[in-house]
């Protein structure tokens, strides 16, 4: 499996499925055409299909001429069992808080029960949504396996976070740094050539869990700062 895919990766001849075309998966399919590789983005929103179909964005930072130039090589669609046609899968679905201030994984696993539906070996799937360590190489590898397929032996199972800064014109999806753990060695490496073609630099670390606790930090840490500098103006404020 890893080095039938590997081969077709490091050829251009893998073909990419993106799950979720928002502000994280729309950049995604951008890259990916432009690096070469014939991309089928999946929504469950039909509207937004019938939009990239005519070429045209939704999204305020994405020029529509963007979406045209990849016209050749992109596929929009809301068929999802189009999954089993595709080699690698990345899944950038929302995680929200619930009313608790809970993490919300509904979007995550039900888009983990559709792709097993259509999961056939020598695929690879990759999570990007932010959520917590243990959720790729459990939760999502449980469903996944009840197929009667092994994670690391009839497909790849990795998690790369999405690091996107819309509307910041210093940064973008390729210039990024971007994080990348698999659930094996095999895995990892699949992950970090597919990914290759579309960043400037990949990070590889030692595990899934590894990559989803680098997010939480990278979010807690902007969190706090912030946090205390709304607090700060709440104090100077009172101190003018």
């Amino acid at each position: 499996m890893n080095l039938e895919l590997l081969e077709k990766i490091k050829t251009k001849n893998a073909s990419i499925g993106i799950i979720g075309l928002g502000y994280v998966g729309l950049p995604l399919v951008i890259e990916f055409c432009n690096a070469g590789f014939a991309v089928t983005g999946f929504d469950t929103d039909t509207e937004k299909v019938d939009l990239l179909k005519q070429g045209k964005s939704y999204i305020k930072h994405i020029d529509g001429s963007r979406i045209a130039q990849c016209a050749n090589r992109f596929s929009p669609t809301s068929d999802f069992s189009k999954l089993s046609d595709v080699d690698c899968i990345i899944i950038c679905v929302p995680t929200p808080l619930n009313r608790n201030r809970e993490p919300d994984m509904t979007y995550v696993f039900n888009t983990t029960r559709i792709i097993s539906r259509y999961l056939r070996k020598g695929q690879l799937i990759v999570l990007e949504s932010t959520t917590y360590p243990g959720t790729t190489d459990e939760d999502m590898r449980r469903i996944l396996e009840e197929t009667g397929m092994k994670a690391g032996e009839d497909f790849g199972l990795a998690y790369s976070p999405e690091r996107e800064d819309p509307n910041n014109k210093n940064f973008s999806t390729s210039t990024i740094p971007k994080v990348v753990g698999g659930y094996t060695e095999s895995c990892l490496s699949l992950a970090e050539a597919l990914y290759g073609f579309i960043v400037a630099q990949t990070i590889p670390v030692s595990s899934t869990r590894v990559a989803e606790a680098t997010k939480l930090l990278e979010n807690i840490y902007r969190a706090v700062n912030i946090a205390l500098v709304n607090e700060l103006k709440l104090l100077f404020d009172r101190w003018r």
